[in-house]
């Protein structure tokens, strides 16, 4: 990785039925040890995420719904942290103020 400044404007965002998702950093392309990815997510309405084999946290820019995360449900909203050990099922169940705009790490 060549660049300090990245107008992420420039990325595509990957539309899905449930939003949107762009790829900010691949923590790969430095040679990251124990992996590290960087995106923003857009939730339009509720997203069964599934399982994940490393950690992810989401970062609540703004917007509110809800989450699952093992087996306990909580309201969101700005500002908030949701924190995803791996291999817990989790899922956004509601956006009941939408967009709901977040950045997301996974990590080793």
């Amino acid at each position: 990785m060549n660049n300090y400044f990245l107008d992420s404007s420039r990325i595509p965002t990957d539309k899905k039925d449930w939003g949107g998702i762009k790829s900010l950093f691949d923590g790969a392309e430095v040679g990251a040890a124990g992996g590290f990815t960087m995106g923003y997510i857009v939730y339009d309405k509720p997203h069964f995420s599934g399982v994940h084999e490393d950690n992810e946290v989401i970062y609540i820019l703004s917007g509110r719904g809800s989450a699952k995360i093992g087996n306990e449900e909580k309201n969101f909203r700005e500002d908030f942290l949701l924190v995803i050990p791996a291999g817990t099922e989790h899922a956004i169940t509601g956006v009941s103020e939408g967009p709901v705009k977040a950045v997301l790490v996974h990590f080793g």
